[in-house]
């Protein structure tokens, strides 16, 4: 398993009570799996993912990633932990205005001491890989939000790093373009990428190997199948 969740709960602590975010969460991912997690607003999926990626740590329980135990690393060491495993895509890109959409997504291997030359032809070809290549000298606020997106997937997948978590990255998208997101993660995963995927939309859950739905800081369904299991629809309706 690539990832190894046990016994996990995150509770927040407000000033005058306690919030109990996560409750009881099992979870195994497998490497090369995609892996779509759905429920309501406020169910805990993107606390999930903030402790999977070691931005957060749990109240108690366990997450392994890779046969690491993440909180027994100093926050310094899973920042880069973080860096050389986790490719993050969110629902609202960040950009530098002043480079052109080439350089954006050439700037972490900058950071990194690549030179110039190395830097942009890495980023020629995940421009190409995400069929972006034609804007690459495009400023980014030129592009529609799928296309921005895209484009973020691009500078997610440069560094080549083995997972890769997405949080609503086709929230603000038309289906169209949504589309063409999901499809570009599925060339990942069969390319061994793993998937993390948060989403609303049920309507993708045909791309994923493995299901997962979350209702109240829980998991309260795992299956494999495309279509909802009754019983999982009849809870989330009651939302």
């Amino acid at each position: 398993m690539i990832i190894e969740i046990k016994n996990l709960t995150k509770t927040f602590d407000l000033p005058k009570r306690k919030v109990e975010v996560l409750r009881d969460i099992d979870l195994e991912i497998k490497e090369g799996e995609f892996v779509l997690i759905f429920g309501p607003s406020g169910c805990g999926k993107t606390t999930l993912l903030n402790l999977i990626l070691g931005l957060e740590t749990p109240t108690s329980g366990e997450i392994k990633v890779k046969n690491h135990v993440l909180e027994r690393f100093t926050s310094k060491e899973r920042a880069a932990f973080r860096l050389k495993n986790f490719a993050t895509i969110f629902q609202s890109q960040i950009w530098l205005k002043s480079l052109n959409v080439l350089e954006n997504v050439a700037l972490p291997l900058y950071l990194r001491g690549l030179s110039e030359k190395e830097a942009r032809e890495m980023a020629k070809e995940a421009l190409s890989f995400s069929q972006m290549e034609k804007f690459a000298h495009s400023r980014p606020n030129e592009l529609s939000s799928g296309e921005q997106q895209r484009v973020g997937l691009a500078r997610a997948i440069i560094d080549d790093t083995p997972i890769i978590v997405a949080d609503e990255p086709t929230g603000n998208l038309d289906s169209h373009s949504g589309r063409e997101i999901m499809k570009t993660l599925d060339r990942l995963r069969r390319l061994g990428k793993t998937i993390i995927l948060v989403t609303h939309n049920l309507a993708y859950l045909a791309y994923a190997d493995t299901k997962i739905a979350m209702q109240d800081g829980r998991i309260i369904g795992k299956f494999h199948e495309n279509a909802l299991p009754h019983k999982i629809k009849e809870e989330l309706e009651e939302e």
